[in-house]
């Protein structure tokens, strides 16, 4: 299984804990100093053997590097505040289109947020990208959505505890 983490910050725990998970991960940020820091946090995490299922990769989430259908899951911890803060609404639709391009038939986005105020316009994109979209209210403001085909398969969505979110939030 494989998952995508855009814009990982200089956080190395969610990819750690998919990673925990069997997933092998691909972690992609933009800035160099970042992913330096990154790097630095997951190497000196106690040499844990999940670190070795992690690649940190220096890109652009508008024009990710990655072959369609590649993802089984991706995670964006804030990345779509970040992007609509220093960047506009085009970049917000790019980043849409290369999540949808990327994931696979039937597999799950799932996006956490801090704000409310662009909520309703980010679900608004990721449904015109060709995803569908679940909002989940807790704490914080999670988008979960699913690339949807002619037949699409069902998934099950369960709200799970807030500290295993990554875990428990979707099975198939």
């Amino acid at each position: 299984m494989f998952a995508l983490d855009i814009g990982c910050g200089e956080n190395p725990g969610p990819a750690l804990r998919l990673a925990g998970q069997g997933y092998i991960v691909a972690a992609v940020e933009n800035n160099p100093h970042v992913l330096r820091e990154y790097r630095r946090r997951l190497l000196d995490g106690g040499g844990r053997d999940d670190a070795s299922r992690i690649t940190p990769i220096i890109a652009d989430a508008r024009f990710l590097p990655f072959k369609d259908s590649s993802f089984d899951l991706i995670i964006s911890y804030y990345a779509f505040d970040w992007i609509s803060i220093l960047g506009d609404a085009e970049d917000l639709e790019l980043v849409s289109r290369e999540i949808k391009r990327s994931l696979k038939e039937g597999c799950t986005l799932i996006a956490h947020e801090y704000w409310d105020q662009g909520r309703v316009s980010r679900e608004k994109l990721l449904r015109s990208a060709g995803l569908a979209v679940e909002v989940v209210e807790d704490d914080e403001i999670i988008l979960i959505a699913r690339k949807v085909g002619e037949v699409g398969d069902r998934m099950e969505l369960s709200r799970g505890r807030k500290e295993n979110e990554l875990i428990h939030i979707y099975r198939r």
